[in-house]
């Protein structure tokens, strides 16, 4: 089975972006499968905190997801000709 992974590059409830995520999920063919993942829970990246503490278990799970996974499928809104800082973060 092929395995994508779905991340919205907005934290907003009632995103369009994450809409459009569960749709794909949705219209996904038989033998494919889209989990959506999040990025809510990825902090601000600090890198001495990286150092002294370690990557965050949220980044982590995040990242092992992805690599994990067949494909990455993004959805994100535009913020003055690029992506929200937050999905940047991410």
């Amino acid at each position: 089975m092929i395995k994508i992974i779905g991340l919205s590059g907005s934290l907003r409830q009632g995103s369009f972006n994450t809409a459009l995520l569960h749709a794909a999920r949705e219209a996904m063919p038989d033998g494919a499968g889209l989990e959506i993942g999040s990025i809510r829970d990825i902090p601000l990246y600090d890198g001495d905190l990286e150092v002294a503490q370690g990557i965050p278990q949220p980044v982590a799970a995040l990242k092992d997801a992805i690599a994990a996974a067949d494909g990455l499928l993004l959805a994100t809104p535009e913020y003055n000709n690029s992506i929200p800082g937050v999905f940047k973060n991410a």
